[in-house]
């Protein structure tokens, strides 16, 4: 595959990574924001849909093209030389790890909760707990700060450290000033309804979502 093409891939793949990331941030501020079991399962829904259509394919052709990318003109293990591509790189490992750990593990226990909630229940204490707790709160607004980083990186491809370094303390800072202002926002338990069982024994599900493999 010639070099032109493999840019054209890996630009797309950055694209549809892009886009992935853009709405899975908003979905998961709507479902902050719900009030009712069933508006939090539908965005968990909507994030579902966006990580099967759109981020599992960006992921896909961007880690297949970048990988040939490195391997045909980068040396292959020499990538570790050159300060750019290897913080894009450990940028794309970080998040695809933190988000297959903490977010996955987050949104698990949500389904969990919600499974044997009606679609008119008011959000529990227990949901709300799960769905702002500050680690997961940190990584979903950590994703675009860092996606910003990874093509500032690839656009502007310094060879030292600085940017990669410079970007990564920006980037933590936005994360965690906008955590911050997410817990002091949040709802008092006191506000939310314990009576969240279903007494009848009906239940409903959240569609099932896929790991979100990112970056």
């Amino acid at each position: 595959m010639s070099h032109a093409l493999l840019l054209t891939a890996h630009g797309l793949g950055a694209g549809l990574l892009g886009l992935a990331l853009a709405g899975l941030w908003l979905a998961d501020e709507r479902a902050r924001r719900a009030r009712a079991a069933g508006a939090l399962a539908r965005e968990m829904r909507r994030a579902a849909l966006i990580e099967q259509r759109l981020l599992a394919p960006g992921v896909l052709l961007l880690g297949a093209s970048g990988a040939w990318l490195v391997a045909r003109y980068y040396g292959g293990w020499d990538f570790v030389r050159i300060p750019w591509l290897a913080g894009m790189i450990a940028l794309f490992v970080f998040q695809a790890a933190w988000a297959n750990t903490v977010g996955r593990a987050r949104d698990a226990r949500l389904k969990r909760l919600l499974e044997r909630a009606r679609e008119t229940d008011r959000i529990t204490p227990a949901m709300q707990r799960v769905r702002a707790a500050p680690l997961a709160t940190f990584g979903h607004h950590l994703e675009l700060p860092v996606f910003a980083l990874v093509v500032a990186l690839g656009v502007w491809r310094p060879m030292d450290w600085s940017l990669f370094a410079a970007g990564s303390v920006a980037a933590a800072t936005i994360a965690a000033a906008a955590t911050a202002y997410a817990g002091r926002a949040a709802l008092p338990e006191s506000s939310f309804s314990s009576a969240s069982v279903d007494a009848d024994g009906g239940t409903w599900s959240v569609a099932p979502s896929t790991s979100r493999q990112r970056r």
